[in-house]
């Protein structure tokens, strides 16, 4: 709104000639006048408040209006629901894998050769009367095994009509073979023996080898028959292996349930919407088969769908894979539909056979781990807990600093405006309200501070864009229940405030409380001030940059001021001239008041008023020649003093500033 206007003053040179002089001749002179135009200025209310907000008033009359917002708490969604980690790590290996139990049975009979011996009692024993070896084909389970834990079961039952002794079998073994004895058998009777397998090593074809019984002497006449005979009953149980060599039978290595809880700090959730979030799976197998893994989340839904992710994963292979859970919704209920901040999901794995013999050793297995993590829920729905926040802070406040001297605003009304958008309720208790200027602080007073607000809770929609419709609660300090008019009109730098805020206070939305991510709790204090005003001596200001060229000499001098002022207000003017850094050289005053445009009988200006003010000053050659700024000070006042008046964005004081030189011109005559 400023012009410079760079002014050399006018300089007249005279030539004066002649042929004819006297030495004595009086040398001539002249004062010669230069006046130009050297600056302009235009000075608006908006200039005046520099940074302070301004609009107009677009609902009325066009009018200005101060405008000021500040947030005093912001609730949101973080500060209520954060959702952690969770994850799982399993390792499953072919201890646990499933290798039938091994059974068999046969039976040995005497030679053909005691058969002479029959209808005769025993005098003497017949000793080794059987040598047998039984064979029995386990290879549909095992090729060949190593056991960690096992049991092998003989069972001997003694069908001839007379005792046995001295019975001994063996079951051969790669190492160490297996031995069983049986001192004694009646006729007729079993008897069994077990032995551990640990550390053993068997083949798929079994032999089991009857290598010593006696037939002990007997009073009894020996009765035989061929249809006779020693019969076993081997059976191979609770097989754990080290190493094996099979067919690898189709088997379930994992089937489970398994529970997981969130914590979300005092809420008690039954319901999450996901914006974001993840699986992380990372599965690695030593089987030399390819192992099927699923993994559900039955509870975690997208368009109705649930979560489900299967994989094969190679024969000693692996994967590693990141799964979005974005836009799933999570029923936290648990399995059986009563519980909170819960998920269960299932883990399946199996191998399926191949029919092909395979190594395989203990060591061998699934090892996993699955993890839920990054998890940012956009919606939640429950029991939302209960929190209290305690606010006390300093801010900076309508910036009224410029605006010197006495003002008296018309109306003044400050709001406290808090929107909700949670699906529970919030107390709001503002405890105090403090302003500060340089000079003094004022407390605001008002019985709207002696009682917390109800915030009623925000209504949930059925519109995806916005779901939610706030609820609005305004607290409004005006003239009529506070001093807020004074704290305004003290024109203060800063504003501290002591307030605190429940949320969910009575603590009754166990279930259907809900909050949707950036849809939270919040308060702003508003001010919108019409700029309708009483002023003595309000102070305007502007500064202009200037470039004088000066006469060597000044007989007189002066600066004019032509005004033409918009505002309703009369208007003192002085000038003050400064150097480069801004420092003062001299204040120039003139005696004229600039008088206040004429207005309607609403009180509007309708047209500007011209002034013209003279700053005449003398002998100030140097100080102008030093002088490159100009200050021009606007002291208003309303007319009449009592009367409101309202300030519009086009109102201005247009200046133009003229510098006006008198200067003293000899020139001396030579020969």
């Amino acid at each position: 709104m400023k012009t410079l206007v760079q002014v050399s003053s006018l300089l007249f040179v005279f030539l004066i000639s002649s042929c004819d002089f006297k030495e004595d001749y009086e040398l001539p002179s002249w004062d010669i006048e230069a006046s130009a135009p050297i600056a302009t200025s235009s000075v608006s209310f908006d200039d005046l408040l520099g940074d302070t907000t301004l609009s107009i008033d677009t609902l009325g009359d066009k009018s200005l209006v101060f405008v000021y917002q500040k947030d005093l708490v912001e609730y949101n969604f973080d500060e209520i629901v954060e959702l952690n980690s969770i994850s799982i790590n399993r390792s499953e290996d072919l201890g646990n894998v499933d290798i039938d139990d091994v059974s068999f049975s046969d039976g040995a009979a005497l030679p053909a050769t005691l058969q002479n011996s029959a209808g005769f009692p025993l005098d003497s024993p017949f000793e080794n009367v059987i040598t047998n070896t039984l064979e029995y084909d386990a290879t549909d389970d095992f090729y060949s095994i190593t056991f960690a834990d096992g049991i092998i079961e003989l069972a001997i039952k003694n069908e001839f009509s007379f005792d046995l002794s001295n019975i001994n079998i063996t079951v051969q073994a790669q190492s160490q073979d297996i031995n069983f004895d049986f001192p004694y058998l009646s006729a007729g009777q079993t008897d069994t023996q077990t032995k551990d397998l640990s550390a053993k090593t068997l083949d798929g074809l079994i032999e089991v080898s009857i290598t010593n019984v006696d037939i002990p002497s007997q009073n009894n006449l020996f009765n035989f028959s061929s249809q006779d005979s020693l019969l076993l009953f081997v059976a191979i149980n609770d097989i754990n292996f080290d190493e094996a060599d099979v067919v690898l039978p189709s088997q379930e290595l994992i089937n489970e349930d398994t529970t997981f809880v969130f914590d979300a700090g005092g809420a008690l959730l039954n319901r999450v919407k996901m914006s974001s979030g993840e699986i992380n799976m990372d599965i690695t197998s030593t089987l030399k088969s390819v192992l099927k893994f699923e993994y559900n989340i039955p509870n975690a839904t997208l368009n109705g769908v649930p979560f489900s992710v299967y994989r094969e994963i190679p024969a000693e292979g692996s994967i590693n894979e990141t799964i979005s859970l974005a836009n799933y919704e999570f029923d936290l209920t648990g399995q059986d539909g009563n519980q909170t901040n819960t998920i269960y999901v299932e883990s399946y794995a199996r191998i399926d056979s191949t029919g092909e013999q395979v190594s395989i050793s203990v060591e061998d297995g699934v090892e996993s781990s699955i993890s839920i993590e990054n998890i940012a829920p956009s919606a939640a729905w429950g029991f939302l807990g209960q929190d209290t926040i305690t606010e006390s802070r300093e801010t900076s406040f309508l910036d009224l600093s410029a605006l010197k001297g006495d003002i008296d605003f018309e109306f003044v009304e400050v709001k406290m405006v808090t929107e909700n958008n949670l699906g529970v309720a919030a107390d709001l208790h503002v405890m105090k309200i403090e302003s500060s200027s340089n000079t003094s602080s004022i407390e605001l007073e008002s019985p709207l501070l002696a009682s917390p607000f109800t915030i009623a809770p925000g209504i949930e929609s059925l519109d995806p864009a916005n779901p939610v419709s706030p609820t609005i609660t305004e607290i409004i300090f005006d003239e009529s229940n506070s001093n807020i008019d004074k704290i305004v009109e003290s024109k203060p730098n800063s504003i501290a405030f002591d307030f605190e805020m429940v949320v969910n206070g009575d603590n009754n939305n166990q279930n259907d409380g809900f909050i949707y991510l950036d849809y939270g709790v919040s308060s702003e204090l508003q001010i919108e001030i019409p700029v309708s005003m009483k002023a003595s001596n309000m102070v305007m200001k502007d500064t202009v940059d200037v470039s004088l060229s000066v006469p060597e000499i000044i007989t007189d001098g002066s600066f004019t001021i032509v005004v033409n002022n918009g505002f309703p207000f009369d208007a003192e003017i002085k000038m003050e001239l400064m150097n480069n850094a801004g420092l003062l050289l001299e204040t120039l005053e003139s005696e004229n008041i600039v008088r206040a445009s004429e207005v309607d009988i609403d009180g509007v200006t309708v047209a500007s008023t011209n002034s013209v003010l003279k700053f005449p000053f003398e002998d100030l050659s140097v100080l102008l020649a030093r002088t490159k700024k100009i200050g021009i000070e606007i002291t208003l006042n309303t007319q009449p003093s009592e009367q409101f008046v309202k300030l519009y964005s086009d109102y201005s004081i247009d200046m133009t500033v003229i510098a006006n030189f008198e200067k003293l011109i000899s020139q001396t005559i030579l020969e």
